[in-house]
């Protein structure tokens, strides 16, 4: 008898199971990755149920599967196979469904791009923030010139239609390069002069709380100045839809930030009205003129020394700034 009801339990055991597994596949709610809604690309965890604008940076949002929390696989190839320091290289990469394993050939846009790629070298003194074109076989590639032998850190930021925001990190060791990884990497030091000099812009950068702690928002100011005048700039033009922008890496490039300055000068909460933005929806961008101060917000995930790579675009030029801070441990 007690052989007969633990069969009877096992029987009920695996019916129940096999229909809590069909109705998770199809019949109930929708898979986290399945779920869409409207994702502010700055501001992940702002989401609505419409089209629309962040509220609290003024970025159109995009439709994509926030919750999806699935890493999509990327082949990462080079033309030639061993690159040479000073020697073009065609970089070629392909975006993987995790679900599929079929090619992605759609992609949102975001900053003006359907496609980012970052370049830095290990000991975070190169930087190129590239846009790829895409093929007919939904292979994206663009050809490079890496100025010294060394280890890179390639990295891929895209958002797949129907999917999340993906940072994709792959290596590239170049020919010739024989030295210790550990003994290369980065060893960031926090500035303690805040100003600095690219061509006719001078930045003067303060932090906003001036100790970034972790999990808080922090804000970082550029105050742009004419480097021949000392006069405040007022002529800065638009860079992928924005004054300018910002690549905060983590020193050993494990956590990273991908900023946009703030375009709400004032909220629906300031006065009751309607948000008022520092450039206007439908805006001819290239008409645009900005400066002299720029913000830029970022949430660092853990406590530790970061670099912020920012860039500014006048007279038709681009103007890279490095800055380097300190994040400290959250109190709690």
């Amino acid at each position: 008898m007690p052989r007969r009801l633990a069969l009877i339990a096992a029987v009920l055991l695996a019916t129940a199971t096999f229909a809590w597994t069909q109705q998770g596949a199809g019949g109930g709610a929708p898979a986290a990755e399945e779920t869409t809604a409207w994702v502010c690309p700055m501001h992940s965890d702002y989401t609505a149920d419409a089209q629309g604008t962040c509220p609290r940076c003024g970025m159109a949002l995009v439709h994509a599967a926030p919750f999806d929390v699935r890493d999509y696989d990327l082949d990462f190839r080079t033309v030639p196979a061993v690159v040479r320091a000073g020697r073009k290289a065609a970089l070629r990469f392909q975006v993987i469904h995790p679900g599929t394993g079929e090619i992605v050939r759609k992609f949102e846009t975001v900053h003006e791009r359907l496609y980012h790629l970052f370049i830095i070298s290990q000991d975070m003194t190169y930087f190129e923030h590239l846009h790829p074109r895409e093929l007919a076989d939904g292979t994206w590639t663009i050809e490079v010139k890496l100025p010294k032998a060394g280890y890179y850190k390639v990295l891929s930021d895209v958002l797949p239609s129907g999917g999340s925001s993906q940072f994709i990190a792959r290596p590239l060791v170049t020919a010739g390069y024989d030295r210790d990884l550990i003994a290369d990497s980065a060893h960031l030091e926090p500035d303690t002069l805040l100003t600095k000099t690219v061509n006719d812009i001078t930045a003067s950068v303060t932090y906003d709380p001036q100790q970034f702690v972790v999990g808080q928002y922090g804000h970082i100011t550029y105050h742009l100045t004419d480097t021949a005048t000392g006069r405040p700039i007022t002529d800065l033009q638009t860079y992928l839809g924005a004054f300018g922008h910002t690549l905060i890496m983590s020193e050993d490039m494990g956590e990273y930030v991908h900023s946009h300055p703030l375009d709400i000068i004032a909220s629906p909460s300031d006065d009751g009205g309607p948000p008022v933005f520092r450039i206007p929806p439908g805006a001819d961008l290239e008409k645009l003129r900005g400066g002299p101060d720029v913000t830029f917000e970022g949430l660092m995930p853990r406590p530790g020394r970061y670099r912020a790579w920012t860039q500014f675009r006048r007279n038709n030029r681009l103007h890279t700034f490095a800055f380097t801070f300190e994040v400290a441990p959250s109190a709690s």
